[in-house]
Parts: C-alpha cells; structure tokens; sequence
C-alpha cells in the first residue's frame, strides 16, 4: 500500500513539474515597457508583480526607482492603501534626494487621506496624512505636490478639530461641564485655524455661564470677539453682557 502511494505522489510531483512553464526571459526594456502598459491599462495585479520582478533582477539600473514608483502606483490602484503608503515610505527613505522623492512623500500623504474615515470613526489614518503631507511641505517647499498637500491638511484638520468639538457637544448635552470644556477649550488650541474654533469658543462662553464663573465666560467671549469677529458665532455673542452677572 506505502508502495502504490509513493508511486502516485511521484507522478503526481512530475506531472506538475512537466506542467510548469520556466519564467519568461526578457530585457530590462521589455519588462519595464510590459509593466508600464499593465499599469496603464489598470491590470494592477501584473504590474506589481512585474514592477517588483523589474526591482529585483535590475536593481541597479536607470530606471530602478520610478519602477518601484509605479509599483506602488499599482498598489494605489487596487486600494491597498496601507501597502501603496509602506512602499512610497521606503523609496522617499532610500531616495531622498532621487526624482521620485517628493512625488513619493506627497503619495504617501495621499495614500492615508483615501483611508481617512467620517468624523465619528477612529482618526489614526487622519492623522498619519497630516504628518505626512507635513512632511513634504518642510522637507520639499518647491515641490509642485506642496499646494495640494497644503489642502489636504486643512480638510483633515477641519475633521479633527470638528471630532475633538463634536465631543465636547456630547458632554455639554450631558451636563458634564468640566469635560465638555477640556474639548471645547482643546479645539481652539490645536485648531485655532478651523471653522469648529468659533463655535467651540461660543460655547466654551456658555459653558461657563452653566458654571456661574462670569470672569472666564467674560474672557472667553473677548477672545471669540477679537480672534473671529466676523463669525458669526462672535455676531450671537457680541450683544451678550457676561461679566459681573448682567
């Protein structure tokens, strides 16, 4: 019986290997033109498989790192965003001075803004772009990738200043008015710049009204005047009078 098993699996081993084709043997162009086209045509899965096999047996020639550019293009493309980021991260840091250095780090900030998710979620990936869109911006000032970065910072911090607010909001409505003003107070010190600051500053004046303390609702009703006089937060709270309790 062990006999007639080991003969099976022996033609069971040489069939497979009387059936599998040797790799294809082609240049460095041809590859490179055969990934290309794949990328090109959105075939993501052969383009990455042929952009890493390009990396591998050419490691050292012209055209290495904007293989292993497109390579994480094709990444971005079949939405594995996290991996797409891991691989524009290792070129930017192996080439920091090559051609692709700031079209990578600008990806990466990219890469984790398509994973940024609604305001009520975890803001990991949030805050992963902004580093890295900050980044670029430091370390790459010319960079023709800056302007957008710049705006992909705003719009993710205007989510986490509206996260951190929103959280507030759900303390004031439950009382709590220590903790909603910690989150109140928060947003208008990381955020200073977002359309959540007025509206955290307004209600940080109301909160300290719930609080009787009439100095600090009084010293935060200025500030709203003077930081965002044109809010329209600071138009509601301009015709209140919350010093010494009148």
């Amino acid at each position: 019986m062990r006999g007639s098993l080991a003969a099976v699996a022996a033609v069971v081993v040489l069939a497979g290997c009387a059936s599998a084709k040797p790799q294809e043997q082609i240049g460095a162009d041809a590859l490179f033109a055969k990934a290309l086209s794949e990328l090109q045509a959105k075939k993501y899965n052969d383009a990455t498989t042929d952009f890493e096999r390009f990396s591998l047996e050419y490691p050292n020639n012209p055209r290495a790192q904007e293989a292993r550019f497109h390579m994480a293009e094709a990444y971005l493309g079949k939405k594995e965003f996290v991996t797409a980021a891991a691989e524009f991260t290792r070129l930017a840091t192996d080439y920091p001075s090559g051609n692709y250095a700031d079209d990578s780090r600008f990806k990466v900030c990219e890469a984790y803004y398509k994973l940024s998710p609604v305001v009520a979620l975890d803001q990991t990936y949030t805050t992963s772009a902004i580093d890295h869109c900050e980044a670029l911006i430091t370390y790459y000032p010319s960079s023709e990738f800056v302007p957008r970065a710049q705006e992909i910072e705003k719009e993710l911090k205007e989510k986490l200043a509206e996260k951190q607010f929103m959280a507030g909001q759900y303390y004031f409505g439950r009382k709590a008015y220590d903790s909603a003003l910690i989150y109140f107070e928060s947003t208008v010190k990381d955020y200073p710049g977002t359309a959540a600051a007025p509206r955290a500053l307004f209600r940080t004046v109301e909160t300290y009204q719930k609080l009787n303390y009439k100095e600090e609702a009084a010293a935060a009703r200025d500030r709203l005047l003077k930081d965002y006089p044109s809010s329209s937060e600071a138009k509601s709270v301009a015709s209140l009078s919350v010093a010494n309790g009148t």
